[in-house]
């Protein structure tokens, strides 16, 4: 399946992929992560570049290495996609292995919170859609 999109991407005429992660603790509250270098207000969902010869799981654990010392235990599950100008989003679920950890080996600023809560953070318009479909992922199940 992961090849597929990258595969899917460069067909549509994507520049580059990027890969987001919604991690997500067992008690159901999620990650939520201001850059520190971003000149927005906004938070958003740890996401990367996928590097040429990387696979869609390597960019995603590494993204979420990078930007908050957490390591990904399991992808759980695929929300979809957003083309934004040239650059195709691809956004899964995660789980990690120890959510703890995260700004304990990186400082930055984030915050875990409820899905329903997460809407009253500055958060960007896509980020709301996906959301929106996670929730009703979620309540699906």
């Amino acid at each position: 399946m992961y090849k597929n999109l990258i595969k899917q991407a460069e067909e549509a005429g994507k520049k580059s992929v990027y890969v987001a992660a919604l991690i997500e603790k067992e008690s159901g509250s999620i990650f939520l992560l201001h850059e520190a270098q971003s000149s927005s207000p906004a938070y958003e969902l740890p996401k990367t570049q996928v590097q040429e010869e990387e696979t869609i799981p390597q960019a995603i654990q590494r993204g979420v290495m990078e930007k908050t010392g957490m390591e990904i235990d399991v992808v759980e599950d695929y929300l979809g996609e957003k083309d934004i100008g040239s650059d195709r989003h691809y956004y899964f679920v995660v789980k990690v292995k120890d959510p703890e950890i995260a700004g304990k080996i990186t400082p930055i600023d984030f915050a875990w919170t409820a899905v329903e809560e997460s809407f009253g953070y500055p958060i960007h318009e896509n980020l709301r859609e996906i959301l929106d479909v996670y929730s009703k992922k979620r309540s699906a199940i």
